[in-house]
């Protein structure tokens, strides 16, 4: 599964997802294996315009120890009918239904040792806030998808709910004749009588539940030329128009993965959905992957390079999760971190591979680097932990993304790329079809590389937290490298060690040169081969390793200086990335941190650009409250501009789809923060022009127009905002029309898009968009989206994913002190307080007063250096 990334910084992905409201009791019963499925059929009538459904049941069980107990899920549904049968005779079946979906059954007499049978009739409603098998309305005619991880396939049918239990399904649908029906497996039949068409499916390999899916409605289908398999894009009515980019990339990206693994696809058909109210990004079930629709579905003639980068990588993670995932998927949902990392990794590996000019390794540094720093918090969590109920198994899922993602990086640079993929294609082998468990990865890499693999990646896997690599030079060209766990300023973390695998780059006073080393131990004494002492080093090369590092003070301004020559374009976005946490962690002052950041004004690369944006971000929010928004605009002016004069605010003939990524945020900084009255002319002109004729201004250009035009917008522009929003029939227009909606200054405005979000056509997912955009731009739109998220808490609550409620809390994050006390007092109290929200204020905790510490230490120091700026040229 991908979710989607939320602004907030700490709104990464705890994403929970259930149709009722969350326990905060027991931890959940995991089923026994004294009665197991080895085989289940799902029949289910299904009219997406109506309401509910019907459906039934049946398993061929495998009895293992005689009981007059069974136990399986299913959740908030009315049973019509139960049996059981064993050697021909039928048992009397006694059902109660318990927490966490739990049912059991009692039996009148006990099933001795053998095969069995279980069918059970059921009626139930469709879901409505897209979690489990819901229904959703799309140009008046109803649809139905499904989303049942993690655990919400018990509130479809009645099902062994574990990922343990992988069997074969056979799926039957009923649906109106003008409908369609798709699932994981080809259409063995499909016949229609009195109205109804019931399509059969043909018997899935073994398959966990949390992988099913089902969607039905008045579809249109497009072919995918050129894969292993027969693949088709599937839209709702009208929408085929936009899938020819999806299709276009999806198999060279296919190939990519088959090439790495070395077989074929492992399915019969590949089916890519477009889901248009979803709360996931995309997930990845076996020969039906969905995904939600302004992420597949591009126009064509208006396809920006972003768009397309975020499909190629997104259609790159889940096509790895066919293999891994899906032909081997996991015990229990503690190695769901191993899943998610290994299809973000390889996903990044492909596209690099069959898209390099997306650059998306070094758009996904960035994304490492803000992971490391919520991953530097006391409230962080190992990537892997224990799991007690499936309802939690998606807490800190972005940290399993991301930092997971790295660690495999750094480990499998430390073995080598080739026996890294030698051992991963082993494991795959010998657990095909199956389940395994993290142990039997870390054991094949073992065996391919000949290296204690296991304890290596323990400390990155099990710990939270991360290393912090400190360099000392010593005399006759020697440095002493230790290590220590990292933490903020003045805050004291358990200790921790790792085996850490070190690239040092660094100049001999002749040339560049690199070597590696296994820290193992707190310190250790490492001799630089060269003409000379070296006069700087970085102790990251390549940008491979998942620690921060030091250097003396000299070292580091040499660094920064010669960046742009020495240093390669990902190891100058690890370098800022380090800098930023050196700045946390007390070791460089906030006046400094902005001399530095500025050293990277005339990079060339657009990645280390949005990069240094980035560091922008954490000085404005560290250190620019609305008051200096003024005294800020200066400095974003100076570091920014020569960007910008590179670039250009327009597309050129000829220019790197990297810049073209760039660009709009580029735009968007020097508009808003900047306060550059070109550009914001500019971006006037230009969403004057998009109005007339969208084809006219480029889509990526044209989204940061939109939403500059709106900051001296008037009532009149947000009210056409608005109609093109609905008349929309475009994902990403739709979106664009809904992000500038939130970005008016006029606070009437800002208020009525906060209400607009509850009582207009705004779906389920675009809520927390909105309200989001409106937060964003200033502690004055973020009080007001905190206290309008208060006053109207139900009623938002009531518009969300469930997946969304523990993000809530989040509306009290920023730097102010206050705004959390408040959020503290109001979302955990009884009857706000959802599960996982706890989990999110804790962090939500740390950064809130790590940013208020860094604002009372260095905030002076930034005042005074950005008012020196004003006025000067």
């Amino acid at each position: 599964m991908l979710p989607l990334r939320f602004t907030s910084r700490l709104a990464l992905a705890a994403l929970l997802s259930t149709a009722v409201p969350f326990s905060t009791s027991s931890a959940e019963v995991r089923l026994g294996q004294d009665v197991v499925p080895t085989s289940q059929s799902v029949h289910l009538r299904l009219d997406a315009d109506e309401v509910g459904y019907r459906g039934s049941v049946q398993f061929e069980l495998q009895v293992r120890k005689p009981t007059q107990t069974i136990q399986l899920h299913a959740e908030s549904m009315t049973f019509t009918s139960a049996a059981l049968t064993q050697k021909g005779r039928e048992i009397p079946v006694d059902s109660k239904q318990g927490e966490h979906g739990l049912l059991t059954l009692t039996l009148a007499k006990p099933v001795s040792v053998g095969p069995a049978k279980l069918e059970i009739a059921f009626n139930q409603e469709f879901n409505t806030q897209a979690v489990s098998l819901y229904r959703v309305e799309v140009g008046g005619k109803g649809y139905a998808f499904a989303q049942f991880e993690p655990d919400d396939a018990r509130e479809a049918f009645p099902c062994w709910d574990e990922p343990i239990f992988k069997i074969p399904f056979r799926i039957t649908l009923e649906v109106p004749e003008r409908h369609r029906a798709v699932s994981n497996s080809p259409v063995a039949s499909d016949a229609v009588k009195d109205g109804w068409r019931t399509v059969v499916f043909k018997k899935t390999p073994p398959t966990s539940t949390y992988l099913l899916t089902v969607a039905t409605g008045p579809f249109e289908f497009t072919p995918i030329p050129g894969l292993s398999a027969p693949g088709r894009i599937v839209t709702v009515e009208g929408q085929s128009a936009l899938a020819g980019p999806a299709a276009t990339m999806a198999a060279p990206l296919l190939a990519g993965c088959e090439k790495y693994f070395g077989r074929p696809y492992p399915y019969e058909k590949l089916d890519l959905i477009a889901v248009p109210e979803y709360w996931a990004g995309a997930m990845e079930n076996p020969g039906a992957i969905t995904y939600r629709d302004n992420i597949l579905l591009i126009d064509p003639k208006a396809a920006s390079p972003a768009q397309k980068r975020n499909l190629a990588r997104i259609h790159a993670h889940e096509f790895a999760h066919m293999w891994f995932g899906d032909l081997v998927t996991m015990v229990w949902w503690d190695d769901l971190w191993l899943n998610e990392s290994f299809a973000d990794w390889m996903g990044d590996k492909i596209t690099d591979q069959v898209y390099p000019e997306f650059q998306l390794r070094l758009a996904e540094l960035q994304n490492v680097q803000n992971i490391m720093e919520q991953d530097a918090l006391l409230s962080t969590a190992a990537i892997q932990r224990p799991v007690e109920s499936a309802e939690t198994a998606l807490d800190d899922v972005q940290i399993a993304y991301n930092k997971g993602k790295a660690v495999l990086s750094m480990f499998e640079s430390w073995i080598g790329p080739e026996t890294f993929r030698k051992g991963v294609n082993a494991y795959l082998k010998a657990h095909e079809w199956r389940n395994a468990v993290s142990a039997d990865l870390w054991r094949a890499l073992g065996q391919a590389s000949g290296q204690d693999v296991a304890s290596a990646l323990e400390g990155f896997i099990a710990q939270p937290g991360l290393p912090l690599v400190k360099v000392e030079p010593l005399d006759g060209g020697e440095v002493r490298l230790s290590q220590q766990r990292f933490a903020g300023h003045g805050i004291t973390a358990p200790p921790l060690t790792w085996k850490i695998p070190v690239g040092i780059k660094y100049w001999d006073g002749a040339k560049v040169r690199t070597t590696r080393v296994l820290l193992g131990e707190n310190s250790m004494t490492v001799k630089l081969e060269g003409s000379a002492p070296s006069t700087w080093v970085m102790p990251n090369s390549g940008a491979i390793g998942y620690y921060r590092w030091s250097v003396p003070h000299e070292m580091l301004l040499e660094v920064a200086k010669q960046s742009s020559s020495v240093l390669d374009p990902d190891e100058r976005i690890a370098l800022l990335g380090n800098l930023g946490a050196l700045l946390d962690a007390g070791q460089v002052s906030g006046d400094h941190y902005l001399r530095l950041l500025a050293e990277f004004a005339n990079d060339p690369e657009p990645q280390v650009v949005s990069s240094l944006i980035a560091g922008l971000g954490k000085v404005r929010g560290a250190f620019v409250p609305d008051a200096q928004l003024e005294t800020f605009a200066p400095y974003v002016r100076r570091v920014l501009g020569p960007a910008a004069q590179r670039f250009g605010l327009e597309p050129k003939p000829g220019e790197s789809e990297a810049i073209g990524i760039v660009r709009p945020l580029l735009m968007t900084w020097l508009g808003y923060y900047g306060r550059d009255q070109s550009t914001l002319r500019a971006a006037e002109r230009l969403a004057k022009a998009y109005l007339a004729d969208p084809s006219s201004v480029e889509p990526g250009v044209a989204g940061a127009a939109l939403q500059l035009s709106a900051i001296r917008g008037d009532r009149a522009l947000f009210d056409e905002y608005r109609r093109r929003f609905e008349a929309s029939k475009v994902p990403a227009e739709r979106l664009r029309y809904l992000l500038a909606l939130g970005k008016f200054d006029d606070p009437a405005l800002e208020r009525q898009a906060l209400t607009y979000a509850l009582e207009g056509p705004v779906r389920a997912q675009e809520v927390f968009q909105i309200v989001t955009s409106v937060s964003a731009k200033s502690e004055r739109s973020q009080n007001l989206a905190f206290a309008f998220q208060r006053e109207n808490f139900d009623r938002v609550k009531g518009k969300l994913p469930p997946a969304y409620w523990p993000f809530l809390v989040n509306a009290a994050g920023g730097c102010s002190l206050e705004r959390l006390e408040l959020g503290r007092t109001f979302y955990l109290a009884p009857e706000h307080k959802v599960e996982g929200t706890q989990r999110q204020y804790d962090q939500l905790r740390d950064a809130v007063q790590s940013c208020a510490s860094l604002r009372e230490r260095e905030g002076a120091k930034v005042t005074a250096y950005l008012g020196s700026l004003v006025g000067a040229r």
